[in-house]
């Protein structure tokens, strides 16, 4: 008895679909498929380039699969973005959380991994497309600003709270202390990158380190 032959891979990427109803896993590798494809486009051609059908043709799917997920464009987008900036493997991996008895060490860390992630070419795309189309899709623009603090702010309210308890510091308000620690460190760099502003790596790191100095300062129990 002969093997039939394999499939061969879709061109865009993912394999054609078949007919008939999909399997759970079928459906779930679609939907992956999707919104990866969608991202790309959006990022690539913004959202007035992309459309249904180009979306379609990249997940390897039919527009009218694709319509049975999404009412339109406009979910996708909504839907999609929103997944990229909940997601700790895009645009580059979380590193582990530092280590927490070392302040400095763990604020330096966690400032490193902030500005690596706000300064990925794909999450600045991602933030100049939020802008553009801020008013409307203001939960997404909200979403993106905080793209670059997600996850660390509670990484660094964990932080402030061990070492005050410890004595070591004064952190009465560690909410607010986390989000202007993480301003100082990563929104501003997001924002100049935005408008194609970008420091070498040798003098960002020196921002990135005074950022760090100065905050632990404005903690100093004295």
């Amino acid at each position: 008895m002969t093997t039939p032959p394999r499939s061969r891979p879709h061109p865009g990427g993912t394999r054609p679909r078949r007919g008939g109803r999909p399997t759970r896993e079928q459906a779930r590798q679609l939907d992956e498929d999707v919104r990866e494809c969608a991202l790309r486009l959006f990022l690539e051609h913004g959202y007035d380039g992309t459309t249904m059908d180009s979306i379609a043709a990249g997940a390897g799917t039919t527009k009218a699969s694709l319509y049975a997920r999404f009412p339109g464009k406009e979910a996708v987008f909504s839907a999609v973005l929103a997944w990229a900036t909940q997601r700790t493997d895009w645009p580059v991996q979380e590193p582990p959380p530092p280590d927490p008895d070392d302040l400095e060490g763990a604020l330096t860390a966690i400032g490193n991994a902030a500005v690596r992630r706000s300064l990925d070419p794909s999450m600045i795309k991602l933030g100049q497309l939020a802008v553009a189309h801020a008013a409307r899709f203001p939960e997404i623009a909200r979403r993106v600003y905080g793209a670059g603090a997600w996850p660390r702010k509670q990484l660094v309210v964990d932080l402030l709270n061990r070492h005050a308890a410890a004595g070591a510091i004064v952190a009465d308000d560690p909410e607010m202390l986390a989000e202007h620690f993480l301003g100082m460190v990563s929104v501003v760099p997001a924002r100049r990158a935005s408008f194609g502003i970008l420091r070498d790596a040798a003098e960002q790191e020196r921002h990135t380190r005074s950022a760090v100095q100065l905050f632990l300062r404005s903690l100093r129990p004295d």
